[in-house]
């Protein structure tokens, strides 16, 4: 498949990263040999990323453009890559952090699964870029202690040639069907100002009937977190772990399950106080806080179904037991598999 792509990097005083690993994906760009467009995302910087860029603008080729956008104050992750795919101009958007190397050619494997026409994303091959280590495969999804269980991780084997499905395709280093992302509504504004959105989507996506794939032959390597280390990390904890409720409450619509959700929730709350997890308990109180606007979200995504939770983690399942594929839950599995 031939498709123009636009390449789309939000940042937040990242001008020292964008430095860095921007050479890669101009070069990916030129490597990929059809129509491609790169659009920077400022979030309301304090670093002097605007100028650098205008200075950068002038290695523009007429085969890849080099945009800028600019929100005046920091509106969040995903409300800054809703506004750079919102521009962009291609059907296919490959959403990247500032803190990605691309590889040479990685966009044109992930181009090639949007044949099928049901493909709503795929997402890449990723390594640590200061250790070398993978930490970015295939992941499952299930259902346990009350949660949806999304992070556990597998590899295909060595004799597979194609994509295989995963539960969520990370913003960091995913490539999204335009139409279908703007279609969603784009990363929820519920979650800001980032954490736990490109799980919702890639879940939305799959409820209504759209695929999510991970493409092992497009690899990345990733600075993990360069961004977020600027932030308070308790305060990020607690951000997550509002995010990941709210979540639940939107997406989560089988009755037992979410029954199930609702008394580990209230369990994990009384005793936190004993764990000295106080943290959790504000936490549950954010997403309290936001139950009007969440009641609408979930009677939206309801309508719009057409699998249950339930037809989904029997999906996941039939591909956690196939011999082609090596599942782990720690990184180091893989590393003794190897």
């Amino acid at each position: 498949m031939k498709a123009g792509v636009s390449i789309v990097i939000p940042t937040w005083n990242g001008l020292e990263l964008l430095k860095q690993f921007l050479p890669s994906v101009i070069q990916a760009a030129h490597h990929y040999r059809n129509p491609t467009e790169i659009i920077i995302v400022d979030d309301g910087s304090t670093d002097d990323t605007a100028g650098w860029f205008a200075r950068e603008r002038s290695k523009a080729t007429p085969h890849t453009a080099l945009k800028f956008l600019r929100n005046e104050t920091n509106r969040g992750f995903g409300e800054a890559c809703n506004r750079g795919i919102e521009a962009s101009v291609y059907p296919l958007v490959f959403l990247l952090n500032n803190d990605v190397e691309v590889g040479l050619d990685s966009i044109a494997p992930l181009v090639e699964n949007f044949t099928d026409t049901q493909v709503f994303s795929a997402h890449c091959h990723v390594f640590n870029f200061e250790s070398g280590q993978e930490c970015g495969t295939g992941k499952l999804g299930s259902f346990s202690k009350g949660f949806i269980r999304v992070h556990r991780s597998y590899v295909p084997s060595k004799q597979s040639t194609h994509a295989l499905y995963s539960m969520f395709a990370s913003g960091g280093s995913a490539i999204f069907d335009r139409q279908k992302f703007l279609e969603l509504g784009g990363f929820d504004s519920l979650l800001l100002p980032a954490y736990w959105e490109d799980v919702d989507i890639s879940y939305r996506a799959w409820k209504r009937g759209y695929t999510t794939l991970y493409e092992p032959r497009s690899v990345v390597r990733h600075r993990i977190s360069s961004t977020m280390r600027q932030v308070n990390q308790q305060s990020l904890r607690r951000i997550q772990q509002r995010n990941r409720i709210i979540y639940h409450w939107i997406n989560l619509h089988d009755g037992r399950l979410m029954l199930s959700h609702v008394l580990w929730v209230t369990m994990l709350a009384l005793t936190a106080p004993l764990r000295l997890q106080f943290g959790y308990l504000l936490s549950v109180f954010a997403a309290l806080k936001r139950l009007p606007e969440i009641r609408k979200r979930r009677r939206e995504e309801k309508a719009f179904a057409k699998r249950s939770d339930r037809d989904l983690f029997r999906l996941f399942a039939s591909l956690e037991h196939r011999a082609d594929v090596f599942v782990y839950d720690d990184a180091s599995e893989l590393e003794r598999k190897q």
